[in-house]
């Protein structure tokens, strides 16, 4: 992975913050997250069925899934990208999901970290890669200096589908959070 350079990023924030705000797919509707996700996020995260890979499991509260989403509103604030609230073009207002990519630090590296999560009720719909795409794409297009990264728990078959279906290779196996998670970069 090649080093960030950061005054790169602060010279093109103004254009990539509108590229990457509001994005439509044929099906989706990808926005900023905001304080109103407030519900969906403790839903999400708080299920422990999309929580089976998490190491850290599901969020116990409504105290931590705020916390999460300051972390992410923040993401858009100082970032200037982050990861989208998904619906679907065809019932807007009803989220199916969290995804796209926010900057991390990654064993010392300034990474993006693609994530991906929806709804049970939307597994299996290719709603993961179809939102994946847009953010490989857009950060391929805003930040191309900034290695795109997707971490993935070993055990998360589903998951490691989706990343090689974008065609992410696992580039090594690292111990996070105590579970072996490989770090899928594009190929």
């Amino acid at each position: 992975m090649k080093p960030w350079r950061g005054w790169r990023f602060r010279r093109k924030l103004p254009g990539m913050i509108e590229a990457f705000e509001r994005v439509t797919t044929e099906r989706l509707l990808l926005r900023r997250i905001d304080e109103g996700d407030l519900d969906a996020v403790f839903t999400l995260h708080g299920d422990p069925e999309t929580n089976r890979f998490t190491p850290s499991g599901t969020l116990g509260s409504r105290d931590a899934a705020r916390e999460r989403l300051a972390l992410w509103v923040g993401d858009w604030t100082h970032h200037g990208v982050g990861y989208w609230t998904v619906e679907r073009q065809d019932a807007p207002g009803a989220v199916v999901g969290f995804g796209g990519v926010r900057h991390r630090e990654l064993e010392g590296q300034q990474v993006l970290n693609l994530y991906y999560r929806f709804m049970p009720h939307a597994w299996g719909s290719g709603y993961a890669t179809e939102v994946s795409r847009v953010a490989l794409a857009l950060a391929r297009e805003h930040l191309p200096d900034v290695p795109v990264v997707a971490l993935i728990n070993l055990e998360n078959e589903p998951s490691r589908r989706v990343a090689e279906r974008l065609g992410m290779k696992l580039d090594r196996v690292i111990d996070y959070e105590g579970v072996p998670s490989g770090i899928y970069v594009v190929g």
